[in-house]
């Protein structure tokens, strides 16, 4: 009889902010990489020395989830939820940006599963390991808490089910058609 994980897999709680270097580490030593975001400018920033080195090593994978810029209603709702929620449709267009430079520069991602729903979480997972960043309820900005946990947990079969439902029910797109997307999205006034 197994004994249950009073934690449910979860590694570390603390300030989204203080896992930097818990990122470098896991991002070193990891083959696989899904990400699920708005924009997470600050983490692009941060880790793009990381995230090009893990492209370039033989069989990495990247998996990128964004939120759909053509579906106003989503960008109303994330733009109302943040202080600065004016500037979150440049920030998604930048994100967007990025990852089609990825795509072209290093061969992935693929393709982007853009989502229509408003995120209640964030995640950054991979191969044994996932940050789970939260979403406050109000506007004002906060120090948000992320956890770390193991992939082979409760929590990590939750995620990798999440997952797998999300690619099932998100858009796909091919990186170089995200300009396209940002162009319709501009037209019909979503960023």
């Amino acid at each position: 009889m197994t004994t249950p994980d009073p934690y449910g897999g979860v590694v570390r709680v603390e300030p989204f902010a203080g896992l930097y270097y818990r990122f470098e580490e896991i991002i070193a030593s990891s083959r696989r990489m899904t990400l699920f975001f708005i924009h997470s400018r600050r983490w692009r920033e941060n880790h793009d020395a990381a995230l090009k080195a893990f492209l370039r090593r033989p069989g990495a994978t990247l998996d990128v989830f964004l939120p759909d810029l053509e579906n106003r209603e989503l960008m109303y709702s994330i733009g109302r939820h943040f202080e600065d929620g004016e500037q979150i449709p440049g920030l998604v267009v930048d994100a967007y940006r990025y990852f089609a430079r990825l795509a072209r520069d290093l061969g992935a991602p693929s393709e982007i599963h853009l989502f229509g729903r408003y995120p209640t979480y964030s995640f950054y997972a991979f191969d044994e390991r996932a940050v789970i960043a939260m979403y406050t309820n109000a506007v004002a900005k906060k120090n948000l808490p992320a956890m770390e946990v193991r992939m082979d947990s409760a929590f990590g079969r939750f995620l990798a089910r999440e997952i797998e439902d999300l690619r099932s029910e998100c858009r796909r797109c091919a990186p170089a058609e995200l300009e396209s997307v940002i162009a319709r999205a501009s037209a019909i006034g979503a960023p």
